[in-house]
């Protein structure tokens, strides 16, 4: 019999690669890329071989753009005066005599963290053989382009990359362009865990973890659905207990999801989002129901919220799962809330899943 995590990642191993592209766009907020990525990337068997060509194709568009520098502070003998003069070192060397000085200056150099991130992870993808493309000769050729990259950025170091680099990154306002190739770089970064599975390594490194998956999947919807609905006001929330006596012990709520209309009358739909291997529970007498915690969950988000106005009394709920072992779309009416339990297939056409998305509010 199979596993839970046997099932769970029979269930993943079932989306396309294109799919799981576009889900981490959405995720990342990168939506707007959706567009960009040439049909030849689109094309590859594998997420490794994906995201590996879309860095590639970010990494020639900044230097054709030229990548950014930064000011660098460096100590060296020059000719007259630059910067600050180190005279004991001038003195001791007997510098000036020859018209020259050691001097401490700033200077633009294009050795920044963000650069070493990215010549690092090309030179790691130039050299992994698990980076396949369309075929092999396809495969061959990319790793070669890949190569030629980090050729290209001699003046950047390569580094032995960690979480503490991606930690410490600071993207402003003109940095968009790099927004998107360093969100694949530390994604390939987390990726490189061992995997004992067969087929597509990375895809299944990004699916095997349920708790990854889950957020993964809550980013994905949350930032779909502020994309697509317009005239809604989406995003996570904060719900406060409705407590008389102010105890200061109740758990925090935060939902994962909530869309609220900006026009009257204000209808709002709490959604939660939900990842296991199987959707429902099975019960003593092997009757299937909704995971009662779920439920629960939901129920409290919506009761707890009454006093709050007729919208937050009439408000509606949504448990929202990855289709694994079968479709699910069911409804119940509880006290005024309309709660919903359903399915959307990540394995198939991505129009299905928009319009899955789209019909679920």
């Amino acid at each position: 019999m199979a596993t839970a995590a046997q099932l769970r990642a029979e269930a993943l191993a079932r989306i396309p690669v294109r799919n799981a592209w576009r889900m981490l766009l959405y995720a990342w907020d990168l939506a707007a890329w959706r567009g960009h990525v040439s049909a030849e990337a689109e094309s590859s068997t594998t997420l490794l071989g994906l995201l590996a060509r879309v860095l590639e194709d970010c990494t020639r568009q900044l230097m054709h753009r030229q990548l950014t520098r930064a000011h660098t502070q460096r100590s060296a003998v020059v000719r007259g005066i630059r910067g600050r003069v180190d005279f004991g070192a001038s003195l001791t060397r007997l510098q000036f005599e020859a018209g020259r000085a050691t001097c401490e200056f700033s200077e633009l150099d294009i050795d920044t963290p963000r650069n070493r991130i990215l010549r690092s992870t090309l030179h790691s993808l130039a050299r992994d053989p698990r980076v396949e493309h369309s075929d092999a000769r396809a495969s061959d050729q990319l790793r070669s382009r890949l190569a030629r990259l980090v050729e290209a950025m001699a003046g950047v170091r390569l580094n032995r990359l960690s979480s503490s680099d991606f930690s410490c990154l600071q993207l402003g306002r003109n940095d968009r362009d790099y927004a998107l190739p360093l969100a694949i770089c530390e994604l390939i970064h987390r990726l490189e865990l061992p995997s004992e599975a067969s087929g597509d390594h990375a895809l299944v490194a990004l699916c095997r973890d349920e708790i990854r998956f889950e957020r993964l999947f809550e980013a994905f919807v949350r930032n779909f659905y502020r994309l697509h609905l317009t005239g809604h006001a989406v995003g996570s929330e904060v719900l406060d207990w409705d407590d008389q006596l102010s105890c200061g012990l109740a758990p925090a709520m935060r939902t994962d999801i909530t869309i609220t209309e900006r026009a009257p009358p204000h209808r709002r739909l709490v959604i939660e989002t939900k990842f296991s291997s199987t959707t429902l529970s099975v019960g003593r007498h092997g009757a299937e129901r909704l995971k009662s915690h779920n439920l629960y969950q939901l129920y409290a988000y919506l009761r707890t919220q009454e006093h709050r106005g007729e919208s937050f009394r009439t408000a509606s709920g949504l448990l929202l799962y990855p289709k694994t072992s079968h479709d699910l779309d069911t409804e119940m009416l509880v006290q005024g809330h309309r709660i919903r339990a359903a399915t959307v297939d990540l394995g198939s056409d991505w129009e299905a899943v928009e319009s899955k998305l789209l019909e679920l509010t």
